[in-house]
C-alpha cells in the first residue's frame, strides 16, 4: 500500500487536545509509515514540530476567547460565532486544498464537518463519549452557571437537560448558511459538529458509557495520554514511599493561585508535594519538600503519588487512573465538570468548588481521599479496564483500515458530498 498523507487538525491552545492527536499521530507515522501533517495554531503546537512533523498554521478560535465562552456557559454573539465559522472553514480548505490528504483526522476541531465535506475527503473525528448524543449519564448543571444564578440549583437540576439543548442547537446556526452555500445539509445541534464519517471516543466504557443505540461508526479506542519523551526527574529517587505524597498539575487551564496555595498549605510539612507548572508559572524558591518542572512523564509523577490534585481534564484523570491514584478536582470548564461527576459517582475522587479552594478545604479533602481505602480501591478497579486499551495503537489502526485497507468500505453517497462508512467487526490493535 502506497504511503497516505494524514492531515490532523487540532486546537494548539490546548495542551490536552495536542497531545491526544500527537500521540495518534506517531503512532500512524512510526507504526504504518504514513505521512503526518499537523494542523493548528497556538502555544502548545511546538510539541509535533519538535518532535520532527511537519505543522501547517491553520485558524482556530483564540484560547483565551476560547475559555471565557467557556467560563460563561458557551453565551456569545450569534453574529461574531458565524463570522468565527466561516473565516475556520476558509482557513481548513486552504489547507486541505495545498495538502490533498488522504484523510482528515480532528480533535474536536468543528469546522471540520463541514470543510472536510466539501473537500470530499474521509473525515475521523476524535472526542469524548460525554461529547455525543449517545452519552447516557445524565449531565448536571456546572458550578456557577448563568441559569443556576436566575433560576436557583433545584429549578435548574430540572431544567438543565433542556438548557443544554438550546445551547447545542444555537451552537449550530453558526454552520447554517455556510452549509447552505455549499449545499451541504443542515446540522441542528454541536453533536453534528462533533462526529465524523468514523467518530473515535477517547474513553472507557465503564468511566464514560453510551446508550445501546450508538452506531456502529463510533468506537471506543480508550483513552490516549501523552507519553512525554522527557527524562524522569532527578529528584524521584528522593521521594520518601513512607511520607503521603501529592501531585498538583492543571493542565494548560490553571492559574497561578493553585500552585502557590499547593505551596503554602503543604510546604515544610509531612506531606511530599509535586507540580508540573505546564508553563503556566515560575514559582521561584520552594521548600525543600516541594518539587517542581515545568513538564514531565506524567505516568512517573503518578506512581508515587497517594492523590493528584487537579483540573479534573480529561488527560489527567485518565493517567491518575490508569495508576491507580484517586483525584481530587476543581474544574473551571464543562467538559472538566462532567470528569468531575463521574470520577465522584464511581467512587474515585472528590470534587470542590474553587470557592472552597483554602487551607482547611484542601486539607480536608486530602485527608477523606488518604484515609479512606475505597477511593484506591475504586481506581485500580477501573486502572484494570484501562489497561485493556491502548488508544493510540487503537485509534491509529481504525484511521489506517479507513484509509487502506479491506476493512471498510467508504462509498460516496450520491445525493451530497458526505461518506458512509460500513465497517467490519471491531478492529483490535495489536
Amino acid at each position: 500500500m502506497r504511503r497516505k498523507t494524514v492531515a490532523i487538525f487540532t486546537d494548539g491552545g490546548f495542551l490536552a487536545h495536542v497531545t491526544r492527536s500527537f500521540e495518534i499521530g506517531r503512532v500512524l507515522a512510526r507504526s504504518f509509515g504514513h505521512r503526518v501533517v499537523f494542523c493548528g495554531s497556538g502555544p502548545y503546537m511546538h510539541i509535533p514540530a519538535e518532535a520532527g512533523f511537519e505543522v501547517r498554521p491553520v485558524y482556530t478560535v483564540d484560547r483565551d476567547m476560547t475559555m471565557k465562552l467557556a467560563k460563561r456557559a458557551g453565551l456569545c454573539s450569534l453574529s461574531w460565532w458565524r463570522a468565527e465559522c466561516e473565516r475556520s472553514v476558509k482557513s481548513d480548505l486552504e489547507v486541505l486544498s495545498a495538502l490533498k490528504p488522504d484523510v482528515v483526522v480532528g480533535d474536536m476541531h468543528w469546522s471540520l464537518c463541514t470543510s472536510a465535506r466539501v473537500a470530499k475527503i474521509p473525515y475521523v473525528a476524535i472526542t469524548n463519549a460525554a461529547w455525543t448524543r449517545y452519552y447516557a449519564e445524565p449531565i448536571e448543571p456546572p458550578a456557577g452557571h448563568f441559569s443556576t444564578k436566575i433560576l436557583g440549583e433545584r429549578l435548574t437540576r430540572a431544567v438543565f437537560p433542556k438548557i443544554k439543548n438550546l445551547l447545542t442547537w444555537y451552537y449550530s446556526l453558526g454552520y447554517s448558511d455556510l452549509r447552505k452555500h455549499y449545499d451541504l445539509p443542515p446540522v441542528s445541534s454541536i453533536y453534528d459538529l462533533i462526529e465524523g464519517d468514523m467518530t473515535l471516543l477517547a474513553d472507557v466504557p465503564e468511566y464514560m458509557p453510551t446508550t445501546d443505540d450508538m452506531p456502529s461508526n463510533y468506537r471506543y479506542v480508550g483513552p490516549i495520554m501523552w507519553e512525554a519523551d522527557l527524562p524522569r526527574p532527578a529528584w524521584l529517587s528522593r521521594i520518601d514511599p513512607k511520607r503521603p505524597t501529592l501531585y498538583f498539575t492543571m493542565g494548560s487551564t490553571g492559574d497561578v493561585q493553585f500552585f502557590n496555595e499547593a505551596i503554602r498549605v503543604f510546604g515544610d510539612t509531612e506531606y511530599q508535594v509535586i507540580i508540573t507548572t505546564g508553563g503556566l508559572a515560575d514559582l521561584g524558591a520552594v521548600p525543600s519538600n516541594v518539587f517542581v518542572e515545568q513538564y514531565a512523564n506524567g505516568q512517573a509523577l503518578m506512581e508515587v503519588s497517594d492523590a493528584v490534585i487537579s483540573h479534573g481534564g480529561n488527560g489527567t484523570v485518565y493517567q491518575a487512573l490508569s495508576c491507580g491514584v484517586p483525584v481530587i478536582g476543581f474544574p473551571s470548564i464543562f467538559d472538566q465538570e462532567i470528569n468531575m461527576q463521574r470520577v465522584c459517582k464511581l467512587g474515585a475522587g472528590v470534587r470542590m468548588w474553587r470557592s472552597e479552594y483554602d487551607a482547611e478545604a484542601l486539607k480536608k479533602a486530602v485527608d477523606t481521599i488518604l484515609g479512606d481505602p475505597s477511593y484506591r480501591e475504586s481506581c485500580t478497579r477501573l486502572a484494570r479496564s484501562i489497561a485493556y486499551y491502548n488508544g493510540p495503537r487503537r485509534a491509529a489502526v481504525h484511521i489506517d483500515h479507513l484509509i487502506g485497507s479491506a476493512g471498510y468500505d467508504v462509498v460516496q453517497m450520491p445525493e451530497n458530498v458526505t461518506t458512509e462508512i460500513r465497517l467490519l467487526p471491531q478492529v483490535e490493535a495489536a
